[in-house]
């Protein structure tokens, strides 16, 4: 377990150029509470230097839900080993908690990781002992990003955007689950039915910084329910949060609305940032990203038990 001065040292770590949180990040996120001395392990060599680090991440600084840095040093003979062995010391301490291990884990990479030798092995060496330690589902997803002074995509004049209460939006979630491109969303229906995964994603939903009154079914001029749009918001930027559009109602462009209206949404109360992230598989929302005038940024690699 790290000391207070131990965590703040591992910040500034050297690891490879690209992959992981930056260190000016890493501070931020010390400094506000979110990665803890009691959820962290640190690697040290024979002469006392850090070689590793994994920091878990915990939104309401009470209880840690995901492993959010994890790296071995840069240029070290042995980086699987020192990963492997972060992940066991810190199961092992955090089970000693009472909690539920192993969290999942988000790798952070270039666009273009693949392409990108220094990237490329860091990535292949961690999800190697991500597996060792029962975190073997890999998704790979890409992050956007819209700045003030983008477009701001209007929606169109066919639909109607309301509030509605949280049984309309299980409904509506259960609805949208079936034939969508999302991965987590394909295998969690593999093991349960579509309205408790709703029921979850609302739960989920109500979790996040951002607020419930922003949550909007999108209708058209019919009154049929069409898709939602869920504004949403991190620890540090305003957030896409959630979009789908009802099966039925797929192939029609909608989703250049509800991301219009979305986007608007953010862009109205202020927004400097507006993040969003879709599955690489999901080709059409990544394209509807593009369109909207969101800039892809960076890949994340999820690490799920």
């Amino acid at each position: 377990m790290a000391t207070p001065e131990l965590l703040q040292q591992v910040a500034r770590m050297a690891t490879t150029p690209g992959v992981g949180m930056t260190p000016t990040q890493v501070e931020a996120e010390i400094s506000a509470g979110r990665l803890q001395p009691q959820w962290s392990q640190v690697a040290l060599g024979d002469d006392g230097s850090i070689i590793g680090r994994a920091l878990w991440w915990g939104r309401d600084e009470q209880t840690p839900i995901a492993l959010d840095v994890w790296d071995a040093v840069t240029g070290h003979d042995e980086p699987g080993t020192i990963l492997v062995a972060l992940l066991e010391s810190g199961h092992a301490a955090l089970a000693a908690q009472g909690l539920t291990v192993p969290l999942p884990h988000t790798l952070r990479v270039p666009v273009a990781w693949r392409a990108i030798a220094d990237a490329e092995r860091d990535v292949q060496s961690k999800i190697a002992a991500a597996a060792a330690a029962g975190l073997g589902h890999v998704n790979e997803r890409k992050q956007f990003q819209w700045d003030h002074g983008s477009p701001v995509p209007a929606p169109g004049p066919w639909l109607r955007f309301e509030q509605a209460d949280d049984d309309t939006f299980v409904t509506l979630f259960a609805r949208a689950a079936h034939g969508s491109l999302d991965v987590m969303t394909r295998r969690e229906l593999a093991t349960t039915d579509a309205a408790t995964l709703a029921r979850y994603e609302v739960d989920y939903y109500r979790s996040c910084p951002g607020d419930r009154s922003w949550w909007h079914v999108a209708y058209d001029h019919g009154g049929n329910a069409v898709g939602i749009a869920i504004p949403s918001a991190t620890p540090t930027n305003r957030n896409v949060g959630y979009l789908a559009v009802m099966p039925e109602h797929r192939g029609h462009g909608y989703v250049d609305d509800l991301l219009g209206f979305i986007t608007a949404f953010h862009a109205g109360a202020g927004a400097d940032r507006i993040t969003a992230t879709t599955d690489a598989v999901n080709t059409p929302m990544a394209t509807a990203f593009e369109r909207a005038g969101y800039r892809c940024t960076e890949t994340r690699i999820d690490l799920e038990p």
